[in-house]
């Protein structure tokens, strides 16, 4: 129990990084095995104050609507046509081409966060 005490925050920052990882690693995936296609921005679902675009678009002869990953603080992209990425047979939801690549802030806090860890336990020890 003083372990968990002692480096509660490196534990809560190991987390971070594994949600991180995983974060990274569902982008990966879309980019590499989604089916990139044009959509249409239909309507938002409202959540915590971020707009989540609903996309609409063509399939293989069927019609799908499927909600963003990624939500942003306006709905100013309503009607326009934007680039996803489809994974087929998984309806729960899809990335816009420009949310793919690894953002800073996850770099950032993987940084952060390993650097805090490998000060904690080489500097309490």
């Amino acid at each position: 129990m003083e372990f968990l005490k002692t480096h509660f925050l490196s534990i809560f920052f190991l987390l971070g990084i594994i949600w991180v990882g995983k974060v990274i690693y569902t982008q990966l995936k879309y980019k590499k095995n989604g089916v990139p296609i044009e959509a249409l921005v239909i309507d938002h679902k409202v959540e915590s104050g971020n707009y989540f675009p609903v996309y609409q678009f063509d399939y293989e002869g069927q019609t799908l609507t499927v909600d963003g990953y990624n939500g942003t603080k306006s709905n100013a992209d309503l009607g326009q046509k934007v680039t996803i990425y489809y994974l087929p047979g998984n309806a729960k939801g899809v990335f816009r081409e420009s949310d793919l690549g690894i953002k800073a802030w996850e770099i950032a806090l993987i940084v952060v966060a390993l650097a805090y860890i490998i000060l904690d336990f080489t500097l309490r020890h």
